[in-house]
């Protein structure tokens, strides 16, 4: 896939990182922009801007609990691959199956993730939106 954009040329050689092997205290606690890679290529993108930052957002993405509703990532990994409505899997309390959310979680496993920090929330909200006009990764659109 040949990405399109200045931002998106920077933001794919970010270090990548295996979702099972990342120990949550070495996940930065700033504000930045996250990207999730599957077979090399990104697919989705997220910002981080709350008060604990990169390391807040991304543990409700590698949570591996039944509970959909705080992941984008993970309610759109479930639409991809499970054919269910967003709704039906960001639903509280979880409607999900254990099994279904085996196949969530195995998929999520599969991929790579690594992260750029910002100076500010202003800077990683503005970088994820450069990224996104430039190219929108397929779990963004989901």
């Amino acid at each position: 896939m040949k990405l399109l954009g200045p931002n998106w040329s920077r933001a794919i050689d970010v270090t990548r990182h295996s979702p099972r092997s990342i120990p949550r205290g070495t996940i930065p606690a700033t504000p930045g922009v996250y990207i999730w890679f599957r077979e090399g290529e990104p697919v989705y993108v997220g910002e981080a801007k709350g008060a604990r930052g990169l390391r807040s957002r991304l543990s409700a993405h590698l949570a591996t609990g039944i509970d959909l509703s705080r992941s984008t990532l993970r309610a759109s990994v479930a639409v991809a691959e499970l054919g269910v409505t967003r709704a039906h899997a960001r639903r509280r309390p979880s409607v999900m199956t254990i099994a279904e959310i085996a196949r969530v979680n195995e998929w999520l496993a599969g991929c790579e993730l690594g992260w750029h920090e910002c100076s500010s929330p202003v800077t990683a909200h503005e970088l994820e939106v450069s990224l996104r006009s430039e190219w929108t990764p397929p779990l963004n659109i989901l």
